[in-house]
């Protein structure tokens, strides 16, 4: 499972050179939201540095969200395509928001929890 963060730079290793059976020009990534069904693509080139990189182990791909950001937080299934045909990788991302934005939990401690771990019976 990779964790993304929204709105930012996002360095993501993956093992799909290993995966590939021959050099693709580009990868695509389809980010497919588990709850709205939305789907958004993004294309990498393999002889751009600045967003590919590989060797003999694994690869690192650089999605920039800075530009072109997902719309919702939460789990999205993600394919990787190799020229847009091949499928290479399958798994499972984690959008969570920047680290300025709150966190949307709040926790709940009750002052009065001594016993908690006893069942009563009346």
């Amino acid at each position: 499972m990779l964790y993304i963060r929204k709105g930012q730079f996002n360095e993501l290793t993956l093992n799909i050179n290993n995966n590939a059976r021959e050099e693709f020009a580009t990868y695509t990534l389809v980010f497919t939201h588990a709850m709205s069904h939305e789907e958004k693509s993004y294309t990498i080139s393999t002889s751009n540095p600045d967003e590919y990189f590989s060797n003999i182990r694994y690869c690192e791909i650089a999605l920039n969200l800075e530009t072109d950001d997902l719309n919702y937080l939460g789990q999205y299934s993600l394919e990787i395509f190799g020229n847009g045909v091949d499928l290479v990788y399958v798994g499972l991302a984690i959008l969570v928001g920047t680290e300025e934005q709150e966190n949307p939990f709040v926790e709940y401690i009750s002052p009065n929890e001594i016993d908690e771990n006893y069942i009563y019976i009346k």
